[in-house]
């Protein structure tokens, strides 16, 4: 069974990824001790893994039929992705090169390496993740739009090498999962994680997790779970995420849960009864998450200027408020984003293609 076009239970994925994100950011903010104390929140990082294998799933998912069918234009969606992530992007880094500017003026400190004004260059042609800078800086999540525009570039070599086991997708599998166990070993040579790289390399870090979900869309088309078995697989490997991150275990173990979790949501999507997060308010929430993670250190930084000039560092209980208050202050400030600017300006620029980047009719 085919999935359906619009399969919602990986928009509402999205928040739980971005919402994780957000935890693990805030966590220090509400003053309840290391986040390293709790697996949980301290593996919140790795909701970027999961985000980048949502996007290769979701974009094999929607633009894979137009390569078998030779009707893919490569400018076509390369013009369609920018339309996507710039935007908010640019908006985001405007904010945050505001933020340093009347800061400093009013007396404000910064730590310097954060915001390098010679590194502005690589954020606007979204490069700062392919190992060309010597810190991280301005808005530092984007590093990981960095790196998914480098999959958008080569999206067709990675559904290409995917589709060589299109007739045996189980194989395909075993074979992303040993390009990341590569990977692995690879970054373990320099004394590197894999899944802790950002600015320094998060080129390197996307690969085998786009790859995965791209193999799992191939492996998802080509067979349907019995009735109840989905379910149970996004209850395994949730418990695997969550059991792998309390014990403490390498990264590397929790990164199959994750990608469990996207091929067993998109399978309850192919039955009749309400699938999974695919609601509504899950989708909506879904369909925020982008701007929530991109927002989310633009509001920290200017929240807590705020509040430090009031009251000084806050504690215990105010700290928790506050904090509690900045996560919420991030999904408002999200949603506003997606509302004024994400939403409209990817509309807009998607119906004002350049000639020079328009292709074949996008099916």
């Amino acid at each position: 069974m085919l999935y359906p076009a619009d399969i919602r239970p990986l928009t509402g994925l999205r928040f739980v990824a971005a919402f994780w994100l957000l935890i693990y950011f805030f966590w220090e903010r509400f003053d309840l001790g290391p986040r390293d104390t709790i697996g949980i929140v301290h593996a919140g990082n790795y909701g970027v893994d999961l985000f980048f294998i949502l996007s290769g799933f979701v974009l094999a998912h929607v633009y894979g039929p137009q390569v078998e069918a030779k009707t893919f234009s490569w400018r076509s969606f390369v013009w369609a992705r920018l339309a996507r992530i710039y935007p908010l992007h640019l908006i985001c880094l405007a904010a945050m090169i505001a933020i340093w500017a009347a800061g400093s003026l009013m007396g404000a400190t910064f730590k310097a390496s954060a915001f390098v004004v010679e590194q502005i260059p690589y954020h606007l042609a979204l490069v700062h993740a392919w190992g060309l800078v010597a810190s991280d800086g301005w808005n530092f999540p984007s590093w990981s739009i960095s790196a998914e525009w480098f999959a958008y570039l080569t999206f067709p070599i990675s559904f290409g090498i995917a589709a060589l086991f299109a007739k045996r997708p189980l194989i395909g599998i075993v074979f992303m999962v040993a390009v990341f166990a590569a990977f692995v070993a690879w970054m373990r040579h320099y004394n590197i994680e894999l899944m802790n790289m950002t600015w320094q390399g998060g080129i390197v870090r996307i690969v085998p997790s786009f790859g995965m979900g791209i193999a799992l869309w191939f492996l998802g088309r080509n067979l349907t779970l019995p009735k109840g078995v989905a379910g149970l697989g996004v209850a395994i490997s949730t418990v695997w995420v969550v059991m792998a991150a309390a014990w403490g275990w390498p990264s590397y173990w929790i990164w199959p849960g994750l990608a469990g979790l996207v091929f067993f949501l998109a399978e309850t999507s192919k039955t009749n009864q309400t699938p999974l997060l695919a609601s509504k308010t899950w989708v909506y929430l879904g369909e925020i998450s982008f701007a929530a993670y991109m927002v989310h250190l633009p509001v920290d930084i200017a929240l807590y200027q705020i509040v430090e000039r009031v009251m000084g560092e806050p504690k215990g209980t105010i700290a928790l408020v506050i904090g509690i208050g900045g996560v919420l202050a991030s999904i408002i400030a999200a949603a506003i984003a997606h509302a004024l600017v994400e939403k409209p300006a990817r509309n807009w620029l998607r119906a004002n293609i350049p000639s020079f980047m328009a292709g074949k009719p996008k099916a």
